[in-house]
């Protein structure tokens, strides 16, 4: 069933986000990776695009969820490399060696089935190991982790530890202790992987200096455009815009209601336009009457509540002389980028990404 609405338009610039791209390998030394991560279909933008647009930037290694993301890439690139953050399913084993996946072990419990899988089919597989240094979410814990080191070599004997890797709690808080706590505990960590490549930062742990860099960075976030730090400057590029069309303009009188629940109330005569985009399309119902859209440079407020296909927006001071029925309104923009609309609604772009719809005619730009 096709659900595309032709009265909004998504656009995803694949220029800014191979720009992003460079701009993350300015800040990294000359021999250091860039995995990109491009779970969760891209943040949402379409992992069919946004993976080959990366590749032919150079990018080789790539991080998804699951081993069903990780699949679908391994069909578009036998080339690239293809970690799976989630850790081992023991059913899906098999899988993992037909496409060549590289899964990262999170506990002693995968470990053994991988090795006991390896020892079966005489065979040796990838994997990357992931220690909790921190976030006490996926890893291996302090206890196992010590027993993994004092039992190694029983432990794994079959596997190459392609990858050892740790993720950040708070690099989003360049003040915070934990950032430097995490990094002496991984550093610790690394010695007893001499021979493997070391990863411990995402978007938000490049920013925190090559101390963080080791030889592979996982950005994700900020090749797509959006912030990753608390007070972070602009330093990567808009990816995004989204665009809709008018479907409807009427005249409301004063004393008029808009909207369910009747929280906009017309303190004159009013024009307003309908636009086809509502909480269904990930615009969340925290900006009903708390946003402005773009038309022609020009504000436009949002009156009345979002619903789940609609807003509506005063244009009482625009000019309808002409048909701007054809005409774009701006509600993501340059103006007003994820970064600037997170704020709002006291969300993080990473949400306002991922949120986006299936309905919008999506537009990619290369």
């Amino acid at each position: 069933m096709n659900n595309i609405d032709k009265n909004t338009f998504l656009n995803i610039n694949l220029k800014s986000l191979n720009k992003n791209y460079k701009l993350i390998k300015k800040r990294i030394s000359k021999g250091c990776i860039i995995a990109a991560t491009v779970k969760a279909n891209a943040y949402g933008l379409g992992v069919d695009k946004i993976v080959p647009s990366l590749f032919k930037s150079g990018c080789k290694h790539f991080f998804v969820a699951t081993t069903d993301e990780a699949v679908e890439l391994r069909k578009m690139n036998k080339k690239i490399f293809i970690f799976i953050l989630n850790g081992l399913v023991a059913k899906e084993i098999k899988i993992v060696k037909k496409y060549n996946l590289i899964p990262v072990i999170n506990n002693l419990s995968q470990l053994k089935k991988i090795e006991r899988f390896q020892l079966n089919n005489k065979i040796q597989l990838k994997i990357a190991l992931h220690f909790d240094t921190g976030m006490s979410r996926l890893g291996f814990d302090k206890i196992e982790t010590t027993k993994l080191i004092e039992n190694r070599s029983k432990l794994i004997v079959y596997s190459n530890i392609f990858l050892v890797m740790s993720h950040l709690s708070c690099a989003d808080n360049k003040l915070s202790k934990l950032n430097k706590k995490q990094l002496n505990s991984f550093l610790k960590l690394k010695k007893n992987f001499p021979n493997s490549l070391h990863s411990l930062s995402n978007s938000a742990g490049i920013l925190l200096g090559k101390d963080y860099h080791f030889d592979m960075v996982r950005p994700g976030i900020s090749l797509y455009g959006g912030n990753c730090q608390i007070g972070e400057k602009k330093i990567y590029n808009n990816v995004v815009s989204l665009k809709a069309k008018l479907i409807q303009v009427r005249e409301i009188y004063k004393g008029d209601t808009i909207g369910y629940g009747a929280t906009y109330k017309a303190k004159s005569k009013m024009k307003i336009g309908t636009l086809a985009i509502g909480y269904a399309d990930g615009f969340n119902r925290l900006f009903s009457n708390n946003y402005h859209i773009l038309f022609q440079n020009k504000k436009v407020k949002i009156v009345g509540r979002v619903s789940m296909d609609l807003i509506t927006v005063d244009l009482t001071k625009i000019n309808l002389s002409k048909n701007v029925m054809n005409e774009d309104f701006e509600i993501i923009s340059h103006k007003y980028s994820i970064n600037t609309i997170s704020k709002i609604i006291n969300t993080i772009p990473y949400e306002i990404l991922t949120n986006l719809g299936k309905r919008y005619q999506r537009r990619y730009i290369s």
